[in-house]
């Protein structure tokens, strides 16, 4: 865990390390807009953690999504365009969310792609993880848990993928998906398997369901909205699944 008297940042290609310092540092930048510290005496940690993130998503092939050098440029630019709190948190969420996206595929590949990892995943053992969401969606109690039931909506986008990945969906001159981009494997095999305007609703299907597990995972707000997402990611499983069959 990264803590906030850590001078030297993370190490180089850390996805995790990373993802918790840019968690830390679009947490300052929303909190002295919203009633925080004031800006003087944040500054300096800004200006800190900015190059520690920077550096570190650098190692990682990303680009720093703040454009603030400090923080008073941040409260200019905050006065100017967003009078309501709510406007500065979501401008700052907005701004952080690709590259948190980036950081979570980047993190979950290394996962995926561990030498030391068992071998392929089946689809047997992909239902019982799907089995294991419902039981998690069911004993979710508090806000954690509701986030955990998105991360492992998540993880099963990412385990889908995985097992309809094929080299041969891939377009002729056109870069295959990296091992952990879901939604570019779920794209190919729909944009194969279920082709035309039939096919439509059923891609725009996919987009949805990660983004509702997503939404859950940063927020985990609403049992309703956690349901939502467990019972679009069990229905796009066996979707999916049914389509793989007929291949």
């Amino acid at each position: 865990m990264l803590h906030a008297d850590d001078e030297n940042g993370v190490p180089a290609g850390d996805p995790a390390g990373t993802l918790v310092l840019l968690d830390r540092v679009a947490a300052l930048l929303v909190s002295v807009a919203t009633d925080g510290p004031r800006v003087e005496e944040a500054n300096a940690r800004y200006k800190s953690d900015r190059t520690l993130l920077m550096r570190a998503l650098r190692s990682l092939g990303l680009e720093y999504p703040f454009p603030f050098r400090d923080l008073w440029e941040w409260y200019g630019h905050w006065t100017q365009h967003f009078p309501k709190w709510a406007q500065r948190r979501e401008y700052i969420g907005q701004l952080a969310g690709p590259v948190r996206d980036a950081l979570e595929a980047i993190d979950a590949g290394v996962q995926v792609h561990d030498p030391g990892a068992p071998g392929p995943l089946t689809w047997t053992e992909l239902d019982a993880r799907v089995a294991g969401l419902a039981d998690e969606l069911r004993a979710a109690s508090s806000q954690d848990d509701l986030q955990d039931v998105g991360r492992r909506c998540r993880e099963i986008l990412i385990d889908l993928a995985a097992l309809i990945a094929d080299a041969a969906l891939v377009p002729d001159g056109q870069e295959a998906p990296k091992g952990a981009d879901a939604k570019g494997w779920l794209a190919l095999f729909l944009a194969e398997h279920a082709r035309g305007s039939s096919g439509e609703r059923l891609r725009q299907f996919v987009n949805s369901t990660w983004a509702l597990a997503q939404e859950v995972t940063h927020k985990g707000n609403a049992r309703v909205t956690a349901y939502a997402a467990a019972q679009a990611t069990i229905l796009l499983v066996r979707t999916l699944q049914m389509l793989a069959a007929d291949v």
